[in-house]
């Protein structure tokens, strides 16, 4: 498989041939209609789709989609609680003034004199000593809270990847498959001037032919519904990158299948270290934990240690400077349960933060076991498709050699025709399963798999 060319979902034709068009990937094509003005501009400019490669359109859908920007918005929220952990372990600072005036005179406070007006400032400084460890903790939590919210963010890009990757894979899919149904147009044309060749020396006859042109009809149709399912994964595509001008695959665009450069036990270890669900739920406990140390801090005693210095007189400049310094402890003996109330919820949160680690576990192995189970049966169901096209093509080879001689009827001929389209589409879906299944191990981990 081609490291530009992955993603994508699956469908499946049906016996009459009329569906084939529709068959591929029918839960995307269900959220096809767009009805935002960029949609309405890309209607306007269908004609005119610029062809980009599928690490581009993830590249693009990187820096414009919402969900990752919110994730960004959570990150930046998380650095500034960091920051404000951090600010309490420096001392505090403040300053004040003060200046009032009044129409009636007054005694000053030396008793000298009658004064309406007077000025005051003062600088004080405080620093919490000891509060338990509250403050540490919380600094650790913090710090822990950057770290969930960036693998956050990690795995809203890869969900973001699979997303385009799968759309991108359908688009290709989807135009395969019109390929696949022009080439059932042609068989269908050369079968029924075939048909009416035989007509003409006495080897058919006149329901052979109508057959015929009924066979090239519904391939006429199903070859317009390909169309039309092209264009609509054209702007699926377009839609889940973010993109305001209409995106397409590029002509080089394939459904390729290559092997899985890695074995289920070896992906296993991948997503205990690089999975990001597992580093957020991880980082998510430990800062819990470090939640419910800070709430046990509120049975320890806090001292505070306190100092100003300020200036006041009844003229400017003041003059009269004073200072103070204080050591302040206290004891909460009795706050209502408060505390207790206080621990019992870190640590209830801390338990459900805990059972939610062991859930993104299990959930992991659960999706990663099946996307890989996904992925390597749709690569041996790629080997079987090509065969069965080949057996097929042969097939309606002999059957249309036993036609022309007399020994086939035209239902043979009608079945063989049938048979061949069918090994065709289900070759698209395999590869196309293929590039599901690679896609959700990606997001799963984490990483890509085609680099070291």
């Amino acid at each position: 498989m081609t490291t530009s060319h992955r993603s994508g979902p699956e469908g499946r034709p049906c016996a009459g041939l009329r569906r084939w068009g529709f068959a591929l990937l029918p839960g995307l094509l269900l959220a096809s209609a767009m009805t935002t003005q960029t949609g309405v501009a890309q209607v306007q400019a269908a004609d005119n789709v610029r062809a980009i490669t599928v690490d581009e359109a993830v590249d693009i859908a990187l820096r414009r989609n919402p969900t990752l920007l919110q994730a960004y918005s959570a990150i930046e929220m998380a650095e500034h609680n960091r920051l404000s952990a951090f600010g309490s372990l420096l001392p505090s600072l403040n300053m004040s003034f003060g200046y009032s005036n009044s129409s009636t005179g007054r005694l000053d406070p030396l008793g000298e004199g009658i004064v309406a007006t007077s000025y005051s400032t003062q600088l004080s400084a405080g620093y919490n000593l000891f509060n338990g460890w509250s403050r540490f903790t919380d600094l650790k939590g913090a710090r822990l809270g950057v770290l969930e919210q960036n693998a956050r963010y990690r795995e809203s890009e890869f969900r973001v990847t699979q997303q385009v990757k799968q759309s991108y894979a359908a688009t290709v899919a989807a135009r395969e498959l019109v390929a696949v149904e022009e080439r059932r147009v042609q068989r269908a044309a050369d079968q029924l001037e075939f048909v009416r060749q035989q007509l003409e020396l006495g080897r058919a006859t006149r329901s052979d032919s109508l057959r015929s042109q009924v066979d090239l009809n519904n391939a006429r149709l199903a070859l317009l519904n390909a169309e039309n399912t092209a264009r609509t994964t054209t702007f699926r595509l377009t839609e889940v990158v973010g993109s305001e001008t209409l995106v397409g695959p590029t002509a080089e665009a394939e459904l390729a299948a290559t092997p899985i450069p890695y074995t289920r036990d070896e992906l296993f270890g991948m997503a205990n270290v690089t999975a990001p669900a597992l580093q957020a739920a991880s980082a998510a406990v430990e800062a819990a934990e470090a939640a419910v140390s800070s709430a046990r801090s509120s049975y320890l005693p806090s001292i505070t240690l306190g100092g100003g210095w300020g200036w006041s007189n009844q003229e400017f400049p003041p003059s009269n400077r004073s200072w103070q310094l204080s050591l302040r402890g206290s004891y909460p003996l009795f706050n209502g349960f408060q505390r207790e109330t206080q621990v019992f919820r870190a640590r209830s949160q801390a338990d459900q933060a805990r059972q939610q680690e062991r859930a993104a576990e299990l959930n992991l192995s659960a999706a990663l076991d099946e996307a890989y189970a996904t992925a390597q049966s749709a690569l041996a169901g790629v080997d079987l498709a090509v065969q069965n096209v080949e057996l097929s093509e042969e097939s309606l080879r002999v059957v249309q050699e036993r036609y022309r001689l007399g020994l086939a009827t035209i239902l043979e001929l009608q079945d063989a025709q049938i048979t061949l389209t069918q090994a065709e589409v289900d070759l698209v879906n395999r590869r196309f399963d293929y590039e599901v299944g690679v896609a959700s191990i990606e997001a799963l981990l984490g990483r890509r798999l085609d680099q070291p």
